[in-house]
């Protein structure tokens, strides 16, 4: 079968401001409710006609998030947004002019290609480009998916979409991807809920006056005691005394559920590694019972130089003592080859980072444990929001099999309420599963810490219906908008 594009739209989701404030990354903010902001979703609607001349819409969608994908200083968000949009916009004219395509994957690793060559001559991050191109992928194997009439769980495990690792890492050559992938699909996700900086720990530390009072849980033991959360993921400062005075006093409130599954993440805030050091053996000394709980440490140094191998020596130790994986330094396909060939153990899953490439990796994680290597993969959250960015990441980590997955998005807004009615109708209709209604308001259905996502496996990536585009902005109105150049 060989396909062409017919057309592609670029559309933007606006939120609305937070219901709480983040307080990620190594300052953590202030935490004033006044600094919430919105979260705009790029979305991409992408028409593949088939060669029997059937059509089918494909879609994708992820967070605008410039704030992590560039934390270059002296750079305003303005400018990062004009130049990410830019830069999308580039990625669906490269595109459609390659418009035919006998493959998805060919077609991905043939454009990805351009897209980060052209990234890289506008002086934007890889991690930029990998949102960019991500976008059309995902929009890609949607449609195709759609046009077989299979979900992409099965389009992948069938070898329809044309995935060859070697093409990619030659040493993938002799294993067969599909067979390494899980028999079915995941049905159930842990949710494993992220704990800011600033994040109020107990219901007494936060006075009436501070309250949202929106009928959401607004502290973590609120959580624990609701949703039945027993996974975390954990923001550290790269301050050793700060973070392990911070976690004693957050394990005073995890240790209350059951059986808890930690990560910690550092958001590349640790500047060195002796200093990285420090931290994981004053942890080790002063908060044995946490340690032993923790699962690995997520991206703990700039992404300029995590992957040095001139610190593979201190790299090793410190993964000898806890796991360490990289984030925000997996800006290319070949970028966790060289975090685990200088001494780190894993890597983390992200839709806004690729689906073929969180595959690529998986095959790359799979080769080095035939060899005997321990290696690990998890799944990270870019604050995924409904519908379609939330499903489609969920629909991945399901593929890959992943336990648990970071998932804060409706911490921090509240339920569907960005989205039109047409949208949330059609959420609760066709995925009853993974959404309640609580009075007028559609939630994402949590209960004992997890998500039941059986609806995901229908034709297509993760979602049955259209989204209701009429109810978003074109991405280039959205931008003179709201952030003129």
């Amino acid at each position: 079968m060989s396909y062409s594009i017919q057309s592609i739209e670029l559309y933007v989701r606006d939120t609305k401001p937070g219901r709480v404030v983040f307080s990620l990354g190594r300052k953590g903010g202030t935490g004033d409710l006044s600094q919430a902001t919105t979260n705009p979703l790029g979305h991409v609607r992408m028409v593949v006609r088939d060669s029997q001349g059937n059509e089918s819409f494909g879609c994708a969608g992820d967070r605008l998030s410039v704030r992590w994908l560039d934390k270059r200083p002296g750079r305003s968000k303005s400018l990062k947004l004009n130049e990410l949009v830019s830069l999308i916009e580039t990625s669906r004219e490269i595109y459609l002019q390659k418009k035919e395509f006998d493959s998805p994957f060919a077609m991905w690793r043939d454009c990805y290609s351009q897209i980060l060559k052209v990234g890289r001559s506008r002086n934007q991050e890889d991690l930029t480009s990998c949102l960019a191109s991500g976008l059309f992928e995902r929009a890609m194997v949607d449609a195709v998916c759609r046009l077989s009439g299979k979900s992409m769980f099965r389009m992948v495990k069938d070898g329809q979409l044309g995935i060859q690792p070697e093409t990619v890492h030659p040493e993938l050559k002799p294993l067969n991807l599909e067979e390494h992938l899980p028999a079915r699909p995941r049905t159930q996700i842990a949710v494993r809920h992220t704990i800011g900086l600033k994040d109020v720990l107990r219901e007494k530390d936060i006075q009436e006056k501070d309250r949202v009072n929106d009928g959401l849980p607004e502290t973590l033991e609120e959580y624990i005691k609701i949703d039945g959360i027993r996974h975390f993921k954990i923001k550290v400062s790269g301050d050793p005394d700060y973070d392990v005075k911070r976690l004693s006093q957050i394990w005073e409130v995890v240790v209350k559920a059951t059986e808890p599954v930690i990560t910690l993440d550092a958001n590349e805030s640790y500047q060195d590694l002796k200093t990285l050091d420090m931290f994981v053996q004053k942890f080790e000394d002063e908060l044995i019972g946490m340690f032993q709980h923790v699962e690995c440490i997520e991206q703990p140094l700039p992404r300029s130089v995590q992957l040095n191998r001139e610190n593979e020596k201190w790299i090793r130790k410190i993964n000898e003592r806890k796991p360490l994986i990289i984030d925000e330094s997996d800006g290319d396909v070949n970028a966790f080859k060289r975090a685990f060939a200088a001494g780190f153990a894993g890597t983390s899953h992200k839709n806004c980072k690729g689906f073929f490439k969180s595959l690529l990796n998986y095959g790359l994680l799979t080769h080095y444990s035939l060899q005997g290597r321990f290696c690990i993969m998890t799944a990270e959250d870019l604050q995924n929001l409904p519908v379609v960015p939330l499903q489609q990441d969920f629909a991945s980590v399901a593929m890959l099999g992943i336990e648990h997955c970071e998932r804060n998005g409706h911490h921090y807004n509240y339920g569907l309420s960005m989205l039109s009615e047409k949208d949330k109708q059609r959420a609760a209709k066709h995925h009853p599963d993974l959404y309640t209604k609580r009075g007028d308001e559609y939630f994402l259905k949590i209960v004992d810490g997890q998500v039941q996502c059986r609806s995901l496996q229908c034709s297509g990536f993760g979602l049955q219906d259209e989204p209701d585009w009429p109810s978003m902005t074109p991405m280039r109105t959205w931008l003179k908008k709201n952030y003129p150049a």
